[in-house]
């Protein structure tokens, strides 16, 4: 029998570290998150935070491209092999209006540094069954 696939979640999250940044960046952000296949009867499970580099954003993980395999589809096909242990898989969004992703406090930019570390992490801990 077959492993069923995990469960992508898009959530919206709202930052206040972000709220009134000096770019003017959205404090609002949407957030990819995987859920693994044992998600609804299982748990607590560790959480990977999958960084985009500099010119990317959290969503773009999930882009369908030619030739490239998205996130979410790689991660079921891993879990399907066994390959990939349970997990929580989280895609930060830290996108700058200067075209790029940042992920350490800036008077330039912006706080995006305690956006995930103090904001958003205790913030999946809470939602979801982390460890």
């Amino acid at each position: 029998m077959a492993k069923r696939g995990g469960k992508l979640v898009i959530e919206t999250f709202a930052s206040r570290a972000l709220r009134g940044n000096p770019l003017r960046d959205p404090h609002l952000r949407r957030v990819p998150v995987w859920l693994p296949p044992s998600y609804p009867d299982g748990g607590p499970y560790p959480v990977l935070y999958l960084l985009v580099g500099f010119t990317g954003t959290g969503m773009m993980h999930l882009d369908r491209a030619p030739w490239v395999e998205p996130i979410d589809e790689r991660l079921n096909r891993l879990a399907a092999a066994g390959k990939l242990r349970d997990a929580i898989v989280v895609m930060p969004d830290c996108w700058t209006r200067y075209g790029g992703s940042q992920y350490l406090d800036s008077s330039a930019t912006g706080r995006y540094e305690t956006h995930v570390v103090k904001e958003l992490v205790p913030w999946i801990d809470g939602r979801y069954r982390t460890r």
